[in-house]
């Protein structure tokens, strides 16, 4: 495995941090992860580990506002831009790399927001997409979703702690103290970010219904962070969907307890290897 680094324009100048993982062999597809709130593009390494061997080549890129991107901590003016730098992401880095081979796209949590939203334009590009940590609202929001909408038009760039104990990504305890220590990890977003989110996350499961590449969905049942995940999956247009719902896991489903999450990531496997074909 070969492992590379770099740096990459996005929208507005932002200069943005980027990791790749390539195998050894010649590669057989393409995996482009966009990852979730406050964490960071070396946190897939169960990941790597699993389809690198496989032939996969695996890119990611820090969001704007996190891990070693520039932007303002935990915060975005507009959604959009976290669109607009997926798409450069993929013109400048992921596809020059490719050999021609087929891409997917693998969006986390906030990466799946993105993901859902950036698709409606980019679909074609990919030969299927992976959605984990998901579903079609975020848990127990109500009241957080109209007081954060109100705040990001009077106070944008003002912070709030991110709501969840770091316990909820995942039941092994390596995995969460891992996390807490971690220094590229943000825990504070503002709530210009947390409105935008709220915003798109409806309209992107509300644009599913126009989605047709295929689609796989992989989440915990246990997942305090998101519920609806059967709802989101109904909302999808494509003919080629799969849910994979995991009795008793949380969030990251790629950072579960050993055995779990080699089931999680074979399914992964499995499901891109027979799109390959």
């Amino acid at each position: 495995m070969r492992k590379v680094h770099g740096n990459f324009q996005g929208t507005g100048s932002v200069n943005l941090f980027f990791r790749a993982w390539l195998p050894g062999n010649p590669i057989k597809g393409v995996l482009q992860i966009l990852h979730g709130f406050g964490e960071h593009s070396d946190r897939y390494e169960n990941l790597v580990e699993k389809l690198v061997p496989q032939g996969f080549a695996i890119f990611a890129h820090d969001h704007r506002g996190h891990g070693k991107s520039g932007g303002i901590r935990g915060h975005i003016d507009s959604f959009q831009d976290y669109i607009e730098d997926t798409r450069q992401f993929y013109a400048s880095v992921v596809l020059p790399r490719s050999q021609k081979k087929p891409i997917f796209l693998l969006g986390h949590s906030m990466g799946s927001i993105v993901a859902l939203n950036y698709l409606q334009t980019e679909q074609d590009h990919y030969q299927g997409a992976v959605l984990s940590g998901t579903g079609c609202e975020p848990k127990n929001s109500g009241p957080m979703n109209i007081l954060v909408k109100g705040l990001s038009s009077a106070l944008p760039r003002g912070k709030f702690k991110f709501p969840l104990p770091p316990s909820f990504i995942s039941r092994d305890q390596e995995v969460v103290e891992k996390y807490e220590k971690d220094p590229l990890v943000e825990r504070k977003l503002s709530f210009r970010l947390a409105g935008e989110l709220f915003t798109w996350f409806e309209k992107g499961v509300e644009d599913a219904k126009d989605l047709y590449l295929p689609i796989l969905l992989q989440c915990g049942s246990e997942d305090q962070a998101f519920q609806g995940e059967q709802v989101l999956f109904n909302k999808i247009g494509s003919k080629d969907k799969k849910l994979n719902l995991y009795p008793g896991l949380y969030h990251e489903v790629y950072n579960e307890l050993e055995e779990d999450r080699e089931r999680v990531l074979d399914d992964l496997l499995n499901w891109l290897l027979e799109r390959l074909d």
